[in-house]
């Protein structure tokens, strides 16, 4: 009898080649330095070890400047991160291509938990973490089909990988204009109580917003929110993007 070919050319079944898995340290590496990116932050040792803090501490992650320079290290020589004079940190390409793989799955993770499963909003984040190293290229795709093709997390972030659009410049809540209607963008996802403070109020992508004062002597910004009142430091408006609202 004649013996049968046991492997199989369906996509749905297999893990592209191309598509090899990184360490569950690495990848939190690379999604921190994608994520510091976004945020126009410089990157060096010192800011990648204070942004590793902030994730969950099941990550199970070592984050003094001895670990974080080692593992810097073996990305760098994985050819997944460059390392200049000034001792600043870049994604080289092969780099960037595995930090859009795994802030595609933690982002589609945090939609899924929030769509899917109507997990509250300020443990998303956290709950994303622990899902996004065990998602397969095919389970991504699932996800993506069940989900109908989402462009965005739950907190107004681009998923890479997708159709997404920006709506129109975004500018941070502590450089906002007084007075004007604006709508919410994105939001801070790294601090748990922060970000429940923000849903309460429902500050939240999508909502309406008019700014009412800056103040950078009391160190607050007060503004309305789906017409409640709502007060934030001003730090946290930095972290917190807003639009015109021409819609």
């Amino acid at each position: 009898m004649a013996r049968s070919n046991t492997k199989t050319n369906s996509k749905s079944n297999t893990v592209s080649p191309s598509r090899q898995r990184l360490s569950m340290t690495a990848e939190n590496y690379l999604l921190s330095i994608y994520r510091l990116n976004e945020e126009d932050t410089i990157v060096t040792l010192t800011q990648l070890a204070e942004h590793l803090k902030m994730l969950p501490e099941g990550e199970g992650l070592g984050t003094s400047l001895p670990t974080v320079g080692g593992m810097i290290r073996r990305l760098e020589r994985e050819g997944l991160l460059a390392v200049d004079g000034k001792k600043q940190l870049s994604l080289t390409k092969k780099g960037q291509r595995s930090a859009e793989e795994i802030v595609r799955r933690h982002r589609l993770a945090e939609r899924m938990v929030v769509d899917m499963l109507d997990v509250e909003l300020h443990r998303a984040h956290v709950e994303a973490h622990l899902l996004e190293h065990a998602i397969s290229e095919y389970l991504e795709e699932r996800i993506m089909e069940k989900l109908g093709n989402p462009t965005t997390s739950p907190f107004g972030y681009p998923i890479p990988g997708t159709d997404y659009v920006q709506p129109g410049p975004s500018f941070r809540l502590n450089e906002a204009p007084l007075d004007n209607r604006l709508q919410i963008d994105k939001i801070p996802v790294d601090d748990e109580v922060l970000l429940e403070h923000l849903v309460q109020n429902q500050v939240i992508p999508g909502n309406e917003i008019m700014v009412r004062e800056i103040n950078t002597s009391t160190g607050i910004i007060a503004f309305e929110c789906m017409g409640e009142g709502v007060v934030v430091g001003y730090q946290v408006g930095q972290f917190i993007w807003v639009r015109s609202d021409d819609e």
